[in-house]
């Protein structure tokens, strides 16, 4: 087993994994993730989505996180002026109780805005003749789990962590 297999080997292609709008709202991806990937936790990958804009250009993915935060209520973040800032965890678990009708509407409200309000922009890329040692490397650097593929300007496809983990710990098992 060499590591100096190419991501091109394996790459899943951009048709292949779940894309959507920048503009479409939360609510929207959320409905369409949970279409995809079932309801059932334990799924096999972690369960993301890759944004897209007009002309096809990848913007960003979003997570499953990006979506928990995306809708939680604004009066709840510690990030932002409330009332409630300050408190402790235990106060919070006090307030939950307090705002729980309001918490529904508020996160039913926060799922209007669009997905490229809450994604997490690209921050690394591989191109599709570099080794799966070097996107490995640069997939830690950049603390991702998915890095685009690219074929000069175009994106090909995404290489997913779990691929190269199966493809570099072969050598350890060999």
């Amino acid at each position: 087993m060499s590591n100096a297999k190419k991501v091109k080997e394996l790459l899943v292609k951009i048709t292949e994994y779940p894309h959507i709008p920048y503009w479409l709202s939360v609510r929207d991806a959320i409905s369409m993730i949970r279409s995809v990937y079932g309801e059932t936790p334990g799924s096999e990958e972690p369960r993301m989505v890759l944004v897209f804009d007009e002309k096809y250009q990848l913007q960003g993915v979003l997570t499953l996180k990006n979506l928990l935060v995306g809708i939680e209520p604004r009066f709840l973040r510690r990030d932002e002026k409330s009332p409630y800032q300050g408190l402790t965890e235990v106060d919070y678990a006090s307030l939950s109780i307090f705002v729980e009708g309001t918490f529904s509407e508020k996160c039913k409200e926060e799922a209007r805005k669009p997905v490229s309000e809450i994604m997490t922009p690209i921050r690394a890329k591989v191109d599709v003749n570099d080794s799966v040692a070097k996107a490995a490397f640069i997939m830690l650097q950049a603390d991702v789990s998915l890095v685009p593929i690219m074929d000069g300007q175009k994106i090909a496809g995404v290489l997913r962590m779990s691929d190269v983990f199966n493809e570099l710990t072969k050598i350890v098992l060999e």
